[in-house]
């Protein structure tokens, strides 16, 4: 597993006041946050030329979620440098959510910022210094 940590919070209060409205359920992912996880590690690639400039560093990629839970209109809120931009969106396309967000007992879109947090671990960061040795 190339990634080590990623990290995924969100304040959906943040969002929701913009709108000025509150939601009465938020979105769920099937089998909660730590699937979620589990999709990041699972999924994304750290790309070979960012592994081998060092590169880490946090993307933050806003999407909105559909009343089907579908995550659509994905953008780069704040990036890294493009690979690692590219690779990040490409795993936030993935993400599906079981159940969208409800007003008044019926699915309303509502959007969603998540960070993901690029992180070369350690056994990486070892062989890299001894192939420069």
């Amino acid at each position: 597993m190339l990634l080590s940590n990623i990290l995924f919070s969100q304040d959906i209060n943040d969002s929701i006041h913009e709108l000025g409205f509150v939601i009465e359920t938020n979105p769920e992912y099937e089998g909660g946050e730590n699937e979620l996880l589990k999709l990041f590690n699972d999924s994304i690639n750290y790309p070979v030329k960012a592994i081998e400039d060092s590169i880490e560093g946090i993307v933050f990629v806003e999407f909105w979620i559909d009343t089907n839970g579908i995550t659509t209109n994905h953008r780069i809120i704040k990036g890294i440098r493009e690979d690692l931009d590219h690779e990040a969106l490409r795993v936030a396309k993935l993400i599906k959510y079981k159940k969208p967000a409800m007003q008044r007992g019926k699915p309303i879109m509502v959007r969603y910022t998540i960070p993901i947090d690029f992180r070369i671990p350690d056994n990486r960061k070892r062989i890299r210094r001894n192939e420069n040795k």
